[in-house]
């Protein structure tokens, strides 16, 4: 009977350990959206799957403004080019407006 009491108990503090987890990938969205700024024109808010570029027009052959990695956040502006979105990223305490590859970023948020 104790043996059996001591093994509820355990499978008690295992679910609760298992769920924590959950909490936390829910609280990541969370601090996603709690980054955006502010501004009304920002429609969304999120991280790119890889490594990328702000270019000045939404053309690959246009300008490159700024360089981003997959820890910077894109300030989605527009969404509703067909291969680019119109994107804002503060980068070393500068604001760059381009046009980002809808290919980099995730699709929940296009």
């Amino acid at each position: 009977m104790m043996l059996s009491r001591s093994f509820i108990v355990a499978v008690f503090i295992l679910c609760s350990a298992c769920g924590s987890g959950t909490q936390d990938a829910e609280n990541a969205d969370t601090t996603i959206t709690s980054s955006q700024p502010a501004d009304k024109d920002v429609v969304a808010t999120t991280k790119p799957l890889i490594s990328g570029e702000l270019y000045s027009e939404p053309d690959f052959k246009s300008k490159s403004l700024v360089q981003f990695d997959t820890a910077q956040y894109v300030y989605l502006l527009e969404k509703n080019g067909e291969v680019f979105v119109k994107a804002r990223i503060i980068k070393n305490d500068q604001t760059y407006i381009g046009y980002v590859s809808k290919a980099i970023l995730p699709e929940k948020q296009l």
